[in-house]
């Protein structure tokens, strides 16, 4: 909707046939005027200067005007998990229980508006969770937050003036969205704002952040821009990822030696004293906030034969955390499965672990446009819409420091302090790295095509989802642990980790730290486009490696899982059908089926399982 108002209605000033009588009224035709006045307005003087640049001036006022465009969106979403999920054991386990996963209502508000030279952008929304949270006593009964709990979001809240000292440039302060990339929902080179990735149905999300963005306009076609964000935002998790802290299999080191002897260690300490390991709680470290940590990113772009390209530099830090930090104490508490009584432990080898977000650079590459038929069949076939979008990474070498309490384990005395990296006997020793300064990169490649008013589809290459970080793909060595322990019996286990040594113990399933997938789209519109259906798909293209000892070959063998295999499969369906009612009306539902083994990227717990949705909006 638009609203116009003049800047006379604005400052209060008269229309025409106001004009009060006092000033409207002109002399009577028999009236005289004074010799000395009529002398000063005689026909051929001069308005002085100072003067007629004052009417100048109120001229060019009037012809601005304020411009307003608002809309309002209500939105209300219900969702199911129609599986459960589960990680860890009795003594650890964490669940999403089958049942209703999201019941949230929304009033969202869009404004723009222009007076002048100068913008505003306003995109907020307000939440309400629609359930009770962390209500545990009678007195919690009492207090609205806890039944009734909401946010708010602020998308976009910004100030923008064109042409600001001279022509061409265009500056923007406040809460914005910066989005470089030009790939469908999967961009490696938008790294000026953080990853939303709270509702795993909006792929593609991210976060609005204050920033201060200069753009020069060299002309029509071509731009710079300069963008200074003075606040590191970390990236919004699902609610699902707190799963993730139980797989303590998942070890983040880089050198497989040392996961390997960590893997036996663990399985001994099990073995030995019935103390398995856990972790307790997991501490984000935001970076300081001082000028050194400031992001900045720079980009020029333009059209080269009716083709979109651009260039950009992005100097910050990677949102999603890596460990830098782990220290383990003895908890010698005796405790029994509820469901099992002969199924005890002895105590517990509990962790406490601190992320941090490591610096980067990404040297990003844009190209996107439309290529046409032959001339003979230019009239058959529309043209085919393509995308290609690369960053280049080059991270900061992370490590982690691990330590640990005195820890009694029977046949072993674990003295306290700094762990053993290197086997040598002695503490201490160069730290675990667990992201190499290797560069690696991350790209989309796509096309698109619509066949008609009715039928749109879409395939892209995507190398390396958000959450990706660190060297290791088809092009260079480096592997995630999505699972490990050990393939040996106790005695075998204990021989492993006092002789320092895992490799004829430990097993691990492996996948790319950088991943291929194939993404999919399609829609269909029926009805007179009233009618939505839509089929949206993920596939893992990178499967996994198993690895273990063979102790006939005498060394470490590894087993590939492709795509196809039951080991290796992996993939989203994301079926959607809507009907737009009119007026401002729709109606949605659908499902996501996330697919594949718990080692996998979407068969993990951690990724929320399958769900079932409905959505209803009314916008105006």
């Amino acid at each position: 909707m638009g609203l116009l108002f003049g800047p006379r209605a604005a400052l209060g000033q008269y229309d025409d046939d106001e004009i009060p009588p006092d000033v409207g009224e002109e002399p009577a035709a028999d009236d005289e005027i004074p010799p000395d006045e009529d002398e000063e307005l005689a026909a051929d003087d001069e308005i002085p200067p100072d003067e007629d640049e004052e009417l100048a001036v109120d001229e060019d006022e009037e012809t601005d005007e304020l411009e307003m465009e608002w809309g309002i969106r209500l939105q209300s979403d219900l969702r199911f998990r129609v599986e459960e999920k589960s990680v860890g054991a009795y003594y650890d386990r964490r669940t999403l229980p089958v049942g209703i996963d999201r019941n949230e209502n929304l009033i969202g508000l869009r404004l723009n508006a222009q007076y002048g030279d100068v913008s505003a952008v306003a995109e907020l929304d307000f939440v309400l969770y629609g359930y009770a949270q962390d209500v545990e006593t009678l007195a919690d009964l009492s207090r609205r937050e806890k039944l009734d709990p909401f946010r708010f979001e602020a998308h976009k809240l910004y100030v923008e003036v064109a042409d600001l000292g001279f022509d061409g440039l265009d500056l923007a302060v406040g809460q914005q969205i910066i989005a470089w990339g030009v790939g469908d929902q999967f961009n490696p080179t938008n790294n000026l704002n953080s990853d939303d990735m709270e509702d795993v149905l909006l792929f593609g999300e991210q976060q609005g952040n204050f920033m201060v963005k200069a753009d020069y306009w060299i002309d029509e076609s071509w731009s710079m821009s300069g963008v200074l964000v003075p606040i590191f935002r970390p990236a919004l998790l699902p609610r699902s990822g707190e799963l993730q802290i139980a797989r303590v299999d998942r070890l983040p080191f880089v050198d497989e030696e040392l996961r390997h002897r960590v893997h036996a260690e663990q399985a001994a300490a099990q073995a030995l004293a019935q103390h398995p390991t856990i972790v307790t709680s997991v501490t984000p470290v935001l970076p300081d906030k001082t000028i050194a940590n400031m992001q900045v990113g720079y980009r020029i772009g333009g059209t080269i034969g009716g083709q979109d390209v651009s260039a950009s530099y992005y100097n910050g830090r990677t949102d999603f955390p890596v460990p830098f930090r782990n220290r383990t104490v003895q908890n010698s508490e005796p405790q029994c499965n509820p469901n099992d009584a002969s199924d005890c432990i002895n105590g517990l080898l509990e962790t406490t672990t601190f992320l941090h977000y490591p610096r980067m650079h990404v040297y990003g590459f844009n190209w996107a446009g439309e290529v046409g038929w032959l001339e003979a069949i230019s009239d058959v076939f529309n043209s085919v819409g393509y995308r290609f979008e690369v960053g280049f990474v080059v991270p900061e070498r992370a490590t982690i420091e691990l330590t640990n309490g005195d820890l009694d384990l029977g046949l072993a005395v674990i003295p306290g302090g700094e762990y053993d990296y290197d086997a040598d006997g002695a503490p201490g020793g160069p730290q675990a790295v667990v992201v190499e300064d290797t560069p690696f990169a991350k790209w989309t490649v796509g096309l698109d095509y619509t066949f008609n008013k009715y039928l749109y589809t879409n395939v892209q290459w995507v190398h390396g989802l958000p959450d990706e970080y660190g060297a290791g793909d088809f092009i260079s060595d480096g592997a995630a642990v999505r699972s490990g322990g050990v393939d040996s019996d106790d005695a075998g286990t204990v021989a492993c980790a006092l002789g320092r040594d895992g490799t004829a113990c430990a097993t691990e399933t492996l996948r790319p730290r950088i991943a291929d997938y194939l993404v999919t789209g399609i829609d269909l519109r029926l009805l007179d486009q009233q009618l939505l259906l839509r089929l949206f798909t993920i596939f893992d293209l990178s499967g996994v490696d198993m690895t273990k000892f063979d102790a006939e070959a005498g060394e470490r063998v590894s087993e590939h899982h492709n795509m196809f295999s039951e080991q290796g499969f992996g993939a989203v369906i994301y079926p959607e059908v809507g009907y737009n009612f009119g007026n401002g009306l729709e109606l949605q539902a659908g499902t996501l089926l996330q697919l594949g083994k718990a080692h996998g990227k979407f068969g993990d717990p951690a990724a929320g399982g399958s769900i079932v949705w409905t959505r209803g909006r009314f916008s105006f």
